[in-house]
């Protein structure tokens, strides 16, 4: 089968990035790939040595020179997928959706445009406010498309309110459904979710691709050293980019209440760091800056060795896109007992392999949970040998790529989507 894979890429700092890179690896080995993004730099080494690398923007020409059977669009809620919302609806195709709210990313691509930016910026201006009217017409458009009667309202109330909460309750995701011959998700809550709300789409589930990365004997313990912790010291892991979704700051309360009576308890703190400013003032104000560690972003190679210098890791969402977190499957495959915020969409996490923490009372929960794996070595073992148990049985090389093959035939039989009353600024297919 001759692809067109269209996503970010490594380097970018993005988990799909690095799925992308995973995925490539397998379906290259049976197709014609050629791989298309919309960024400035490609990690080359990280894609497979056959197949090509091209700019987004040449996508359709390419197309009508040579059809693909099929395109591959991976769609998640951040703007370095903004790119693809120019294309999935001109070469429809395999829509991979990561997360189920894309409204907080596509809403951005409005609000954030430079005709929108100068009118906030000069509010009384006439000129900048007709300036910035199209655009936001286009988004408003788009909300009463996917959720009529409610547009208007939406659009004013998220223009005039502080805070990113409403868009979860409105996902935004019908259009880009619609546009795709095919959807995949990662959990069935999305799929029933999809269903539920665009009747008669082809969605399937699909497994994600994860293995454990080598890590030298020893480099995990060396690199504690070097970090500044001790061999006594049970380190608590949070992994990612450290936004308030996050909850980095529950984790760090829990570990003030821990400490308390355990002077054991350390926290590292790995990934970007929006506001470093803000979170040192936190770390010190819940008096555990001087037991913590913030590394910043590291590479996925150092990556593998600080997910193992953690004793447990506390991978926790709220509010949440319904995205299966790749990142929690690398922190399962490398071994680590992992602390959860206990979510619907996260049902295929079999029990034994987590632990889960209650969202309605997540200090408490989170505590306890935190106390009885410090004192409990043997607890932290189970864990870790059931969660690299659950990550080789259903997300190794071996079960998803036949899974993909299945995937990926499935959609290329697919019928192109029907022709639908989209607002004007939506590109129709072209070919």
């Amino acid at each position: 089968m001759r692809l067109a894979f269209v996503s970010p890429l490594p380097p970018v700092a993005s988990g799909i990035a690095d799925y992308a890179a995973d995925l490539l690896a397998l379906v290259s080995r049976r197709h014609e790939v050629e791989i298309f993004h919309a960024q400035d730099a490609v990690e080359v080494a990280r894609l497979p040595s056959g197949a090509s690398v091209h700019r987004a923007a040449t996508l359709v020409d390419r197309h009508r020179q040579r059809p693909f059977d099929l395109a591959v669009y991976q769609l998640g809620n951040g703007r370095s997928h903004d790119f693809i919302y120019d294309l999935l609806s001109r070469v429809p195709g395999l829509l991979v959706l990561h997360d189920l709210v894309l409204h907080h990313a596509r809403a951005a691509q409005f609000l954030e445009s430079e005709a929108v930016r100068a009118w906030r910026a000069s509010p009384a201006s006439l000129a900048a406010k007709q300036t910035a009217e199209p655009v936001l017409d286009a988004w408003r458009d788009e909300l009463e498309y996917a959720y009529p009667g409610r547009g208007e309202r939406l659009h004013a109330v998220q223009l005039g309110t502080v805070g990113d909460l409403l868009p979860y309750g409105y996902p935004l995701f019908r259009i880009p459904v619609e546009a795709s011959r095919a959807v995949a998700v990662h959990n069935r809550f999305m799929a029933e979710a999809i269903r539920e709300e665009v009747p008669g789409v082809a969605v399937q589930c699909a497994p994600m691709p994860m293995s454990r990365i080598d890590v030298p004997v020893g480099a995990a313990r060396e690199l504690r050293a070097r970090l500044g912790f001790d061999e006594q010291h049970v380190v608590v892991g949070v992994f990612g980019l450290l936004t308030p979704e996050k909850r980095a700051l529950s984790v760090a309360r829990a570990v003030a209440r821990v400490a308390s009576a355990d002077d054991r308890l350390r926290l590292l703190l790995v990934g970007p760091v929006p506001d470093r400013a803000r979170l040192d003032a936190d770390l010190e104000r819940l008096g555990v800056r001087g037991r913590t560690v913030v590394t910043g972003r590291v590479s996925l190679a150092e990556l593998a060795a600080h997910i193992e210098a953690a004793d447990v890791v506390a991978h926790l969402r709220y509010p949440t896109a319904r995205e299966t977190s790749a990142a929690l499957l690398r922190v399962l495959a490398q071994r680590r007992p992992a602390i959860v915020s206990d979510l619907e969409h996260q049902a295929e996490l079999p029990e034994g392999a987590v632990l889960r923490v209650d969202l309605a009372d997540e200090d408490a929960a989170l505590t306890a949970a935190l106390r009885r794996l410090a004192g409990d070595a043997a607890l932290r073992r189970g864990l870790a040998e059931a969660a690299a148990a659950f990550v080789s049985r259903d997300h190794s090389p071996e079960r998803v790529a036949p899974a993909w093959e299945g995937i990926l035939e499935q959609a290329r039989q697919s019928p192109a989507p029907a022709p639908r009353d989209w607002p004007a600024h939506w590109p129709r297919p072209e070919v």
